[in-house]
């Protein structure tokens, strides 16, 4: 087979294309564990907590309320002391114990104004969850909007001026928490 000069240039500078980024991978696999433990560094728990210290929850998301609290007999919610299916206050702990520090919005570290807190929607909070911890302080997570790509909720951790993104799965978790205290009531 007879190449042009042309296409015998395209082919060898293919190949050193293919050894040059053969090189480049093998080398840069060195530093991509750094990478990553950066990445496992910036993502932690939002919220510290053992999901067998919790001794009552409350819930707001919009107009819902929802005060649960760990009895002898399991969740109830409270005043009313209609039970909750201990399954779903386990899986919600779990998966809230879960939920990771996605990241930093940048710029909010000293304090965002009211104004700017609004823009993230947590000012009022859309939702915000209160966890009471036997002989603790109390934990809590304020949920804001959603980032612009939907992936992400705004949100802050007990208090702290530093807006964060977390998970919106979330969102799930406390819906469930909110239909099984429903029907449990039915």
């Amino acid at each position: 087979m007879n190449l042009s000069a042309e296409s015998r240039r395209v082919v060898i500078l293919g190949l050193i294309a293919c050894v040059l980024g053969g090189y480049t991978y093998l080398t840069a696999s060195d530093i991509r564990p750094s990478s990553q433990q950066a990445r496992a560094h910036k993502e932690h728990p939002v919220l510290n907590f053992a999901p067998q210290d919790v001794s009552q929850i409350t819930l707001v998301s919009n107009t819902q309320r929802l005060t649960c609290q760990r009895t002898a007999e399991g969740w109830q919610q409270t005043p009313s002391g209609l039970p909750i299916p201990t399954y779903a206050i386990d899986d919600f702990l779990s998966n809230l114990g879960k939920l990771l520090h996605l990241g930093d919005v940048e710029g909010m570290q000293t304090g965002p104004a009211q104004t700017e807190i609004a823009q993230y929607g947590l000012q009022p909070p859309q939702t915000s969850i209160h966890l009471q911890l036997k002989g603790q302080e109390t934990r809590s997570l304020t949920i804001g909007t959603r980032n612009p790509v939907q992936s992400s909720l705004y949100a802050q951790v007990n208090t702290a001026p530093q807006v964060i993104l977390v998970g919106a799965v979330i969102a799930w978790d406390i819906r469930k928490v909110f239909i099984a205290a429903s029907q449990s009531g039915a």
